[in-house]
């Protein structure tokens, strides 16, 4: 398809399928991310997030579809296509996954040392910008194991922005954060986001969050995107299961007490 169809869009996803032992997690999935713009992608358990998640990074190859990335299809390609790629991209995991045994500066630094040529000098002034970007000054010289949850979650975001990337992945930032130690998670995703002009990925299930951040809010459900909307826009959809999860409710479409039966006919269905 011709590149320039795809100016608007950092990534297009085109009739996703990806299964598991006969199991269909996402299910002929279509959805576009904007360029510079802020999307959350949300859902219950089960509901195809991380899966879609591991499909756009490149962990996971779909049994059909097209995953274009930049304009470029990445389902299919080799892995020298594929690291190219993923020079585009930065990714915040969920639990941080800092490299215990290297300071906060040599975490930052590690992607500028494996992926560039460029001499440590330059590097020290890289990190040294990337941790005040994030709130970070002076912490270069810091182990993991001294600093708190949160500000782990601060050096992984500096390590995934290090190489100056068009687009980042953020796996639930604010997962095991207390709720003010998330909220600046968030002002620092959007603060970024519009400083940077970077197209930013949130898969979450946490709503504040959600409505906080997000240009745009994609709900799936069942491996099928149920609904996509502005903030205003889900809070406001008719549908009655994303009022359920929007609202945390116990009962509603997904019933709190559920039959074996009624189960594995749910699994069978998706």
């Amino acid at each position: 398809m011709d590149k320039d169809s795809f100016s608007d869009y950092a990534i297009v996803i085109k009739n996703l399928v990806k299964s598991f032992s006969g199991r269909i997690v996402l299910d002929g999935l279509n959805l576009k991310i904007p360029v510079g713009k802020i999307t959350v992608i949300m859902g219950g358990s089960g509901g195809g997030k991380s899966v879609l998640l591991r499909n756009m990074i490149g962990l996971y190859q779909p049994d059909q579809g097209e995953i274009y990335v930049d304009g470029e299809n990445i389902v299919g390609v080799g892995e020298k296509v594929m690291n190219d790629v993923r020079r585009k991209f930065g990714m915040l995991f969920q639990g941080a996954a800092l490299f215990n045994s290297l300071t906060v500066g040599e975490n930052v630094a590690l992607p500028l040392r494996e992926l560039t040529d460029l001499s440590d000098e330059i590097i020290k002034i890289i990190v040294k910008v990337k941790l005040e970007l994030v709130g970070l000054t002076g912490f270069e010289h810091f182990m993991p194991y001294q600093i708190s949850g949160g500000m782990k979650k601060r050096v992984a975001l500096a390590r995934a922005i290090a190489l100056d990337p068009k687009i980042v992945f953020y796996d639930e930032p604010g997962a095991g954060l207390d709720p003010i130690t998330a909220s600046m998670i968030d002002q620092l995703i959007l603060d970024l986001s519009r400083k940077l002009r970077i197209t930013s990925v949130v898969v979450s299930h946490e709503m504040k969050s959600a409505f906080r951040i997000a240009d745009q809010i994609i709900m799936l459900h069942k491996g099928k995107v149920l609904e996509i909307g502005t903030s205003d826009q889900i809070k406001n959809s008719k549908n009655p299961y994303v009022q359920q999860f929007i609202n945390g409710e116990p009962e509603g479409v997904i019933p709190l007490k559920q039959t074996s039966e009624a189960y594995l006919k749910g699994l069978l269905e998706t």
